[in-house]
C-alpha cells in the first residue's frame, strides 16, 4: 500500500534510500522504485547538470595550470569539453530527460554569439530527445511540446542569413558583392545564351537550304548517271561541296556536314568515271567489231574475186586448149588433102 507524502516534505535530491511513494528500499541513484515502479524526478538530471558545470570548471582550471594561453588554450578547453558532452550519461527518468533538454536547447540555438560546441551539444540533444520521445510515447501533449522544441531549433534560411549578417556585418558587403557578380554573371549568361540561340536559328536556316540546294544537285547528277551522259554528270558532281558556313556556333556540326558531302561528292565522282570507263570500254570493243566485220567483209570480196579469176583462167585455158586443138585438126586435114 503506497504512503502518500506529507503536506511540506519534500522529495530528496541525490541519494534516496527510501521511495518516497512506497517507502520501499531502492538503490542509490536509481530512477524510480523497484517496488511501485515511482520515478524518481530531479534526482538524475539534476546531478548530470551539476556533474557538467563541475566538470567544466575543473578543465579550465587544469587547463590554466598548464599556463596555456591565447588559440591554444581555448583549443584545449574546447576539445575536453566536446568529450565531456559525448561521454556524460542520459538519465533515465522522464521528468529528468525533460529538464535535461531545457538544460542543453539554449545551447543549441543559432545566435549571434553560439555556444563554442554547439555540434557536441546538438547530437547529445538528438540522444536526448529520442530516450524522451520513448519513455512518453504515450503522452500526447508530451510529444506535442517535443515537437515544439524541435520545431523552434529548425531555423530557417532568412533566419541563418540574418544570424550571420549580425555575426559579422561585412558578410553583407561580401554577400552583396556575390549578388552583384552573380546578377552580372547571370545576365551575361542570358545575353549570351540568346546570342547563341539567335545563331543556331540562323544556322538552322541556312543548313537547311545548303541541305536541299545538294539535295536536288545530288538528285539530278544521278538522273544523269542513269541516261549515261556522262560528261554533264562530271560537271554537275563537281558543285556538290557544302558551302555554308557560319563560324559563330555549330561549329562541329556544320564541319560535318562538309565531311558528309565530300564523301557523297567522292563517291559520285567514283561511279561517273565506272560509267564512263565502261562506256569508252564497250566503244572500243564495238569499234573492233565493227573493224573485225570490214576486214571479214573485205577478205569474202577477194575470196570471191580470187575464186571468179580462178574460173576465168580456166575457162579461158579450156578455150585456148579446143583452140589449139581444131587448129591441129584444121591442119592435119590441109596436110591430108595434099597427100
Amino acid at each position: 500500500m503506497n504512503q502518500r507524502m506529507e503536506p511540506g516534505e519534500v522529495q530528496k535530491k541525490g541519494t534516496i534510500t527510501k521511495c518516497p511513494s512506497c517507502g520501499a528500499q531502492v538503490a542509490a541513484f536509481a530512477s524510480s522504485c523497484g517496488s511501485c515502479g515511482h520515478e524518481f524526478a530531479d534526482i538524475d538530471a539534476n546531478r548530470t547538470i551539476t556533474m557538467l558545470v563541475n566538470r567544466f570548471d575543473e578543465i579550465e582550471r587544469e587547463v590554466e595550470q598548464k599556463g596555456l594561453g591565447g588559440s591554444r588554450r581555448l583549443k584545449e578547453i574546447l576539445e575536453k569539453k566536446a568529450r565531456v558532452i559525448r561521454d556524460f550519461p542520459i538519465p533515465n527518468a522522464r521528468e529528468d530527460l525533460q529538464q535535461l533538454m531545457y538544460f542543453i536547447q539554449p545551447k543549441i540555438v543559432e545566435s549571434v554569439k553560439p555556444d563554442p560546441n554547439i555540434e557536441d551539444w546538438r547530437a547529445k540533444f538528438s540522444e536526448v530527445l529520442i530516450r524522451a520521445k520513448k519513455a512518453y510515447q504515450n503522452d500526447s501533449s508530451a510529444l506535442e511540446e517535443f515537437q515544439r522544441i524541435e520545431a523552434s531549433l529548425t531555423s530557417s534560411i532568412a533566419d541563418k542569413l540574418k544570424i550571420k549578417i549580425k555575426r559579422n556585418p561585412l558578410f553583407v558587403l561580401l554577400l552583396l558583392g556575390v549578388a552583384t557578380l552573380s546578377l552580372f554573371g547571370f545576365v551575361g549568361s542570358q545575353i549570351s545564351q540568346y546570342k547563341i540561340r539567335q545563331c543556331e536559328k540562323k544556322y538552322e536556316q541556312g543548313s537547311n537550304a545548303e541541305q536541299k540546294r545538294l539535295e536536288s544537285l545530288f538528285s539530278s547528277v544521278e538522273t544523269q548517271l542513269r541516261n549515261k551522259k556522262y560528261a554533264e554528270a562530271m560537271a554537275s558532281v563537281s558543285k556538290i561541296r557544302w558551302e555554308y558556313q557560319n563560324p559563330g556556333c555549330k561549329v562541329s556540326e556544320n564541319q560535318q556536314s562538309v565531311a558528309t558531302w565530300g564523301e557523297k561528292r567522292f563517291e559520285l565522282s567514283a561511279l561517273i568515271q565506272n560509267g564512263m570507263d565502261i562506256e569508252a570500254a564497250e566503244k572500243t570493243a564495238e569499234a573492233e567489231r565493227q573493224l573485225a566485220e570490214k576486214n571479214a567483209e573485205a577478205n569474202r570480196q577477194l575470196a570471191e574475186k580470187q575464186a571468179e579469176a580462178k574460173k576465168v583462167a580456166e575457162l579461158a585455158h579450156i578455150q585456148a586448149g579446143k583452140a589449139r586443138a581444131k587448129a591441129a585438126a584444121v591442119q592435119k586435114a590441109e596436110t591430108d588433102k595434099k597427100w
